[in-house]
């Protein structure tokens, strides 16, 4: 016959609780009732977002986002912080992530966020990622100052009384660089500097000379 002390003993240890006091079980619902449900959502949210940033489906319809208002949204949100170090600098693999991270910070919509992202993947080796060359009939027709607002330049650089500050200064660029410096950083930027933000674009002959046309007069008192 089994002492009967000795099996309430036994069946103390089963489930956790020695008699008279609190148990294991106990300790642990005490323990999860205090905890930080805003933290847990927060986490989850975090989890979310990345998740969104980096399916499938986003790198399907990346050709379709406009570089030029990455480049905008970058020189207004990101470069209020960060230097202009070269995008080169991280990967592909590397960026999703990045963004991700800041997004939230930022507190910056998705459809912004993978603006910024297609913006520095371009700008990470060339040639880069496609970049959907404007489709025009005559790009030798096609103003500079148009070609300037169509590729988003003054998301970066100061051209006139507008623009960004991630990039040099545009007005009397022609003081400071010759006409063919100039020419390369436009069509090829990378052949200047590796670690430029700036992305390659794919311009044609045509739409190089019409940019660098517009660029002769930037920041000239009429």
């Amino acid at each position: 016959m089994i002492d009967s002390s000795r099996s309430s003993r036994m069946a103390s240890r089963v489930v956790g609780s020695p008699p008279g006091g609190m148990g294991r079980g106990d300790e642990m619902t005490e323990r999860f009732d205090r905890c930080d449900w805003k933290s847990v959502l927060f986490g989850t949210a975090i989890l979310a977002m990345s998740m969104a940033i980096v399916s499938p489906a986003v790198g399907a319809d990346e050709e379709k986002i406009d570089l030029a208002r990455g480049a905008s949204l970058y020189s207004d949100n990101c470069g209020r912080c960060h230097n202009p170090r070269g995008p080169s600098e991280f990967s592909d693999a590397n960026w999703p992530l990045i963004v991700t991270h800041m997004r939230v910070i930022a507190g910056l919509p998705g459809e912004q966020a993978r603006a910024i992202e297609a913006f520095l993947r371009a700008s990470n080796n060339p040639p880069p990622r496609k970049v959907a060359r404007m489709k025009v009939e005559a790009a030798a027709r096609i103003s500079g100052d148009e070609l300037i607002k169509t590729y988003g330049c003054q998301g970066c650089h100061r051209i006139g009384d507008a623009g960004g500050t991630i990039g040099p200064d545009l007005n009397g660029v022609f003081s400071r660089q010759s006409e063919e410096w100039i020419r390369v950083q436009i069509q090829t930027p990378k052949e200047h500097n590796p670690k430029t933000v700036m992305p390659q674009f794919g311009l044609s002959d045509s739409e190089v000379a019409a940019i660098v046309d517009a660029l002769r007069g930037a920041g000239r008192a009429d």
